[in-house]
């Protein structure tokens, strides 16, 4: 069958006409969304509502009153990196959490429904404000179907329900392409900042500073490093200087998941074959090889897209939730996907689809290829499929 002889064919040729397509993805995605208010709904009346978020307003209260915001476990050898109001981030985040914590002193659930909303606000912020910039959404139309896109997206939907801080990473880091775009004084100072912020809340934005010192922006990478040190700075009149002090030992003694039902990180993988830290040392340098390599290679925007997608699959806890940071690279690898052919729209389309899976006991044995293979294969193939069909060197347009 030639490549154009579908569309003279019965019960395909439908699927040529673009307001058919345009129906039928409206269609699915009402579906969708339909039962993810039904599945968050069942999440904010379960155990899993704001359970991420409970260590952060834990570690809160904890700067309150003035004590430790680590256990002495986490500090004198290797703990599971797994469980409730066990809080495993530099202090920053225990600072952000602050007035949360304060204002919801006695349990953290309603401070949770307050985490949730701004979550929900940077996601919609950041899917209108890239589709805007990368003219992804000429109509209210388009922009409607991304954002359809992003909340039907299952990590998107749980992040939201656990309250962890990748909505607020996925803000920053939109922030700091902002500033790329922006260029200039001022653009790279934001990109700069944003970046520098991002990895005082997880420590692996910071390999995004590789990204901008390989683009040729230094002052960017300057303000990346000064904008991290002053924030942290900043926060010693709350934290005082031993908690962070404590943190290398946090990282350091961080060991693998307990239960990886659902861990998607490569370094989880690779650690069936080899001591923990020598998996994360493999994956963070095959991470930084290849956001050298596209950094070099491809355009700004594609490049862009690997280096955020790189970052998040070099973290050694990697769940199912953390995906939510790809809604980033998803919108620049559809923006790069439009000018390039169609394989690479379809090998997008199908990184997105991939990484929906969730839990489906009924699987047995087999579970865990649902649950952890094809949603790890999912987040690979969103920087693959960048570097396989992005742009070649082009300047942004």
């Amino acid at each position: 069958m030639g490549s154009s002889a579908w569309r003279q064919t019965w019960g395909l040729r439908v699927f040529a006409d673009p307001r058919f397509v345009r129906l039928a993805i409206a269609f699915v995605l009402v579906i969708a969304l339909a039962y993810r208010v039904g599945q968050f709904a069942s999440f904010a009346s379960a155990a899993q509502w704001g359970y991420d978020f409970s260590a952060y307003w834990l570690a809160a209260r904890h700067l309150l009153y003035g004590e430790p915001i680590y256990t002495a476990a986490q500090l004198t050898g290797q703990y599971v990196p797994q469980g409730q109001f066990l809080y495993l981030y530099p202090p920053f985040v225990a600072v952000l959490a602050m007035p949360l914590a304060w204002l919801s002193p006695d349990s953290y659930g309603p401070a949770a429904w307050v985490w949730a909303l701004g979550g929900a606000v940077i996601a919609v912020a950041v899917v209108l404000g890239v589709a805007r910039l990368e003219g992804l959404a000429p109509t209210a139309r388009r922009a409607l179907f991304l954002l359809g896109g992003a909340f039907a997206f299952p990590p998107l939907v749980a992040e939201l329900a656990l309250g962890n801080v990748h909505l607020l990473l996925l803000g920053l880091l939109a922030l700091a392409w902002w500033g790329v775009r922006r260029g200039g004084r001022h653009g790279d100072a934001l990109a700069g900042v944003a970046i520098g912020a991002a990895s005082l809340i997880k420590l692996f934005p910071v390999l995004l500073v590789l990204w901008l010192a390989l683009t040729g922006r230094w002052r960017a990478a300057g303000w990346a490093l000064f904008g991290a040190a002053a924030l942290a700075v900043a926060t010693l009149p709350l934290t005082g200087v031993e908690p962070w002090l404590d943190y290398p030992g946090v990282l350091l003694n961080l060991g693998p998941p307990a239960y990886a039902t659902d861990a998607l990180a490569p370094a989880v993988w690779l650690g069936v074959v080899l001591p923990p830290l020598a998996a994360r040392a493999v994956v963070l340098g095959l991470g930084a090889a290849a956001i050298a390599w596209c950094a070099l290679r491809l355009d700004e925007r594609a490049s862009f897209g690997v280096a955020v997608a790189a970052a998040v699959l070099v973290a050694p806890v990697l769940f199912q939730h953390y995906l939510a940071i790809m809604i980033l690279p998803l919108l620049l690898g559809l923006r790069s996907a439009l000018d390039g052919p169609s394989a690479g729209r379809v090998a997008l389309g199908a990184s997105y689809l991939a990484m929906w899976p969730g839990q489906q006991p009924l699987l047995g044995a087999w579970a865990w290829v649902l649950n952890r293979a094809i949603p790890t294969l999912g987040a690979l193939g969103v920087p693959a499929t960048l570097a396989r069909w992005g742009p070649r060197g082009r300047p942004i347009g």
